[in-house]
């Protein structure tokens, strides 16, 4: 399945590695089959507004070298996945 909206083309494909469950690589949006949900959608789109304010190769390079010091630890402790997992931890309360 394919969709494209503003300019983001969200995609779900068969396989994603480890837990990941979808992952923005702009101007895509990928899923992995069966996590195309709404909470997993506003956690994406959450990553793609960062994106958008901060352009592509800025926030690429930031996400990647802060990831260097947040290895081996949970996702969600990665500064800018807190945000975005805040806002999907919610949706999945008020399911």
């Amino acid at each position: 399945m394919a969709r494209s909206t503003q300019s983001r083309l969200e995609i779900v494909v068969p396989w994603l590695p480890g837990r990941i469950k979808a992952i923005t690589l702009w101007p895509l949006i990928l899923y992995k089959k069966g996590h195309y949900t709404r909470c997993v959608k506003l956690h994406e789109y959450y990553h793609w507004r960062q994106v958008q304010e901060w352009g592509v190769i800025p926030w690429y390079l930031v996400y990647l070298l802060l990831g260097v010091f947040y290895a081996g630890k949970p996702a969600r402790e990665h500064p800018l996945e807190r945000a975005a997992y805040q806002l999907e931890d919610a949706c999945e309360e008020n399911l």
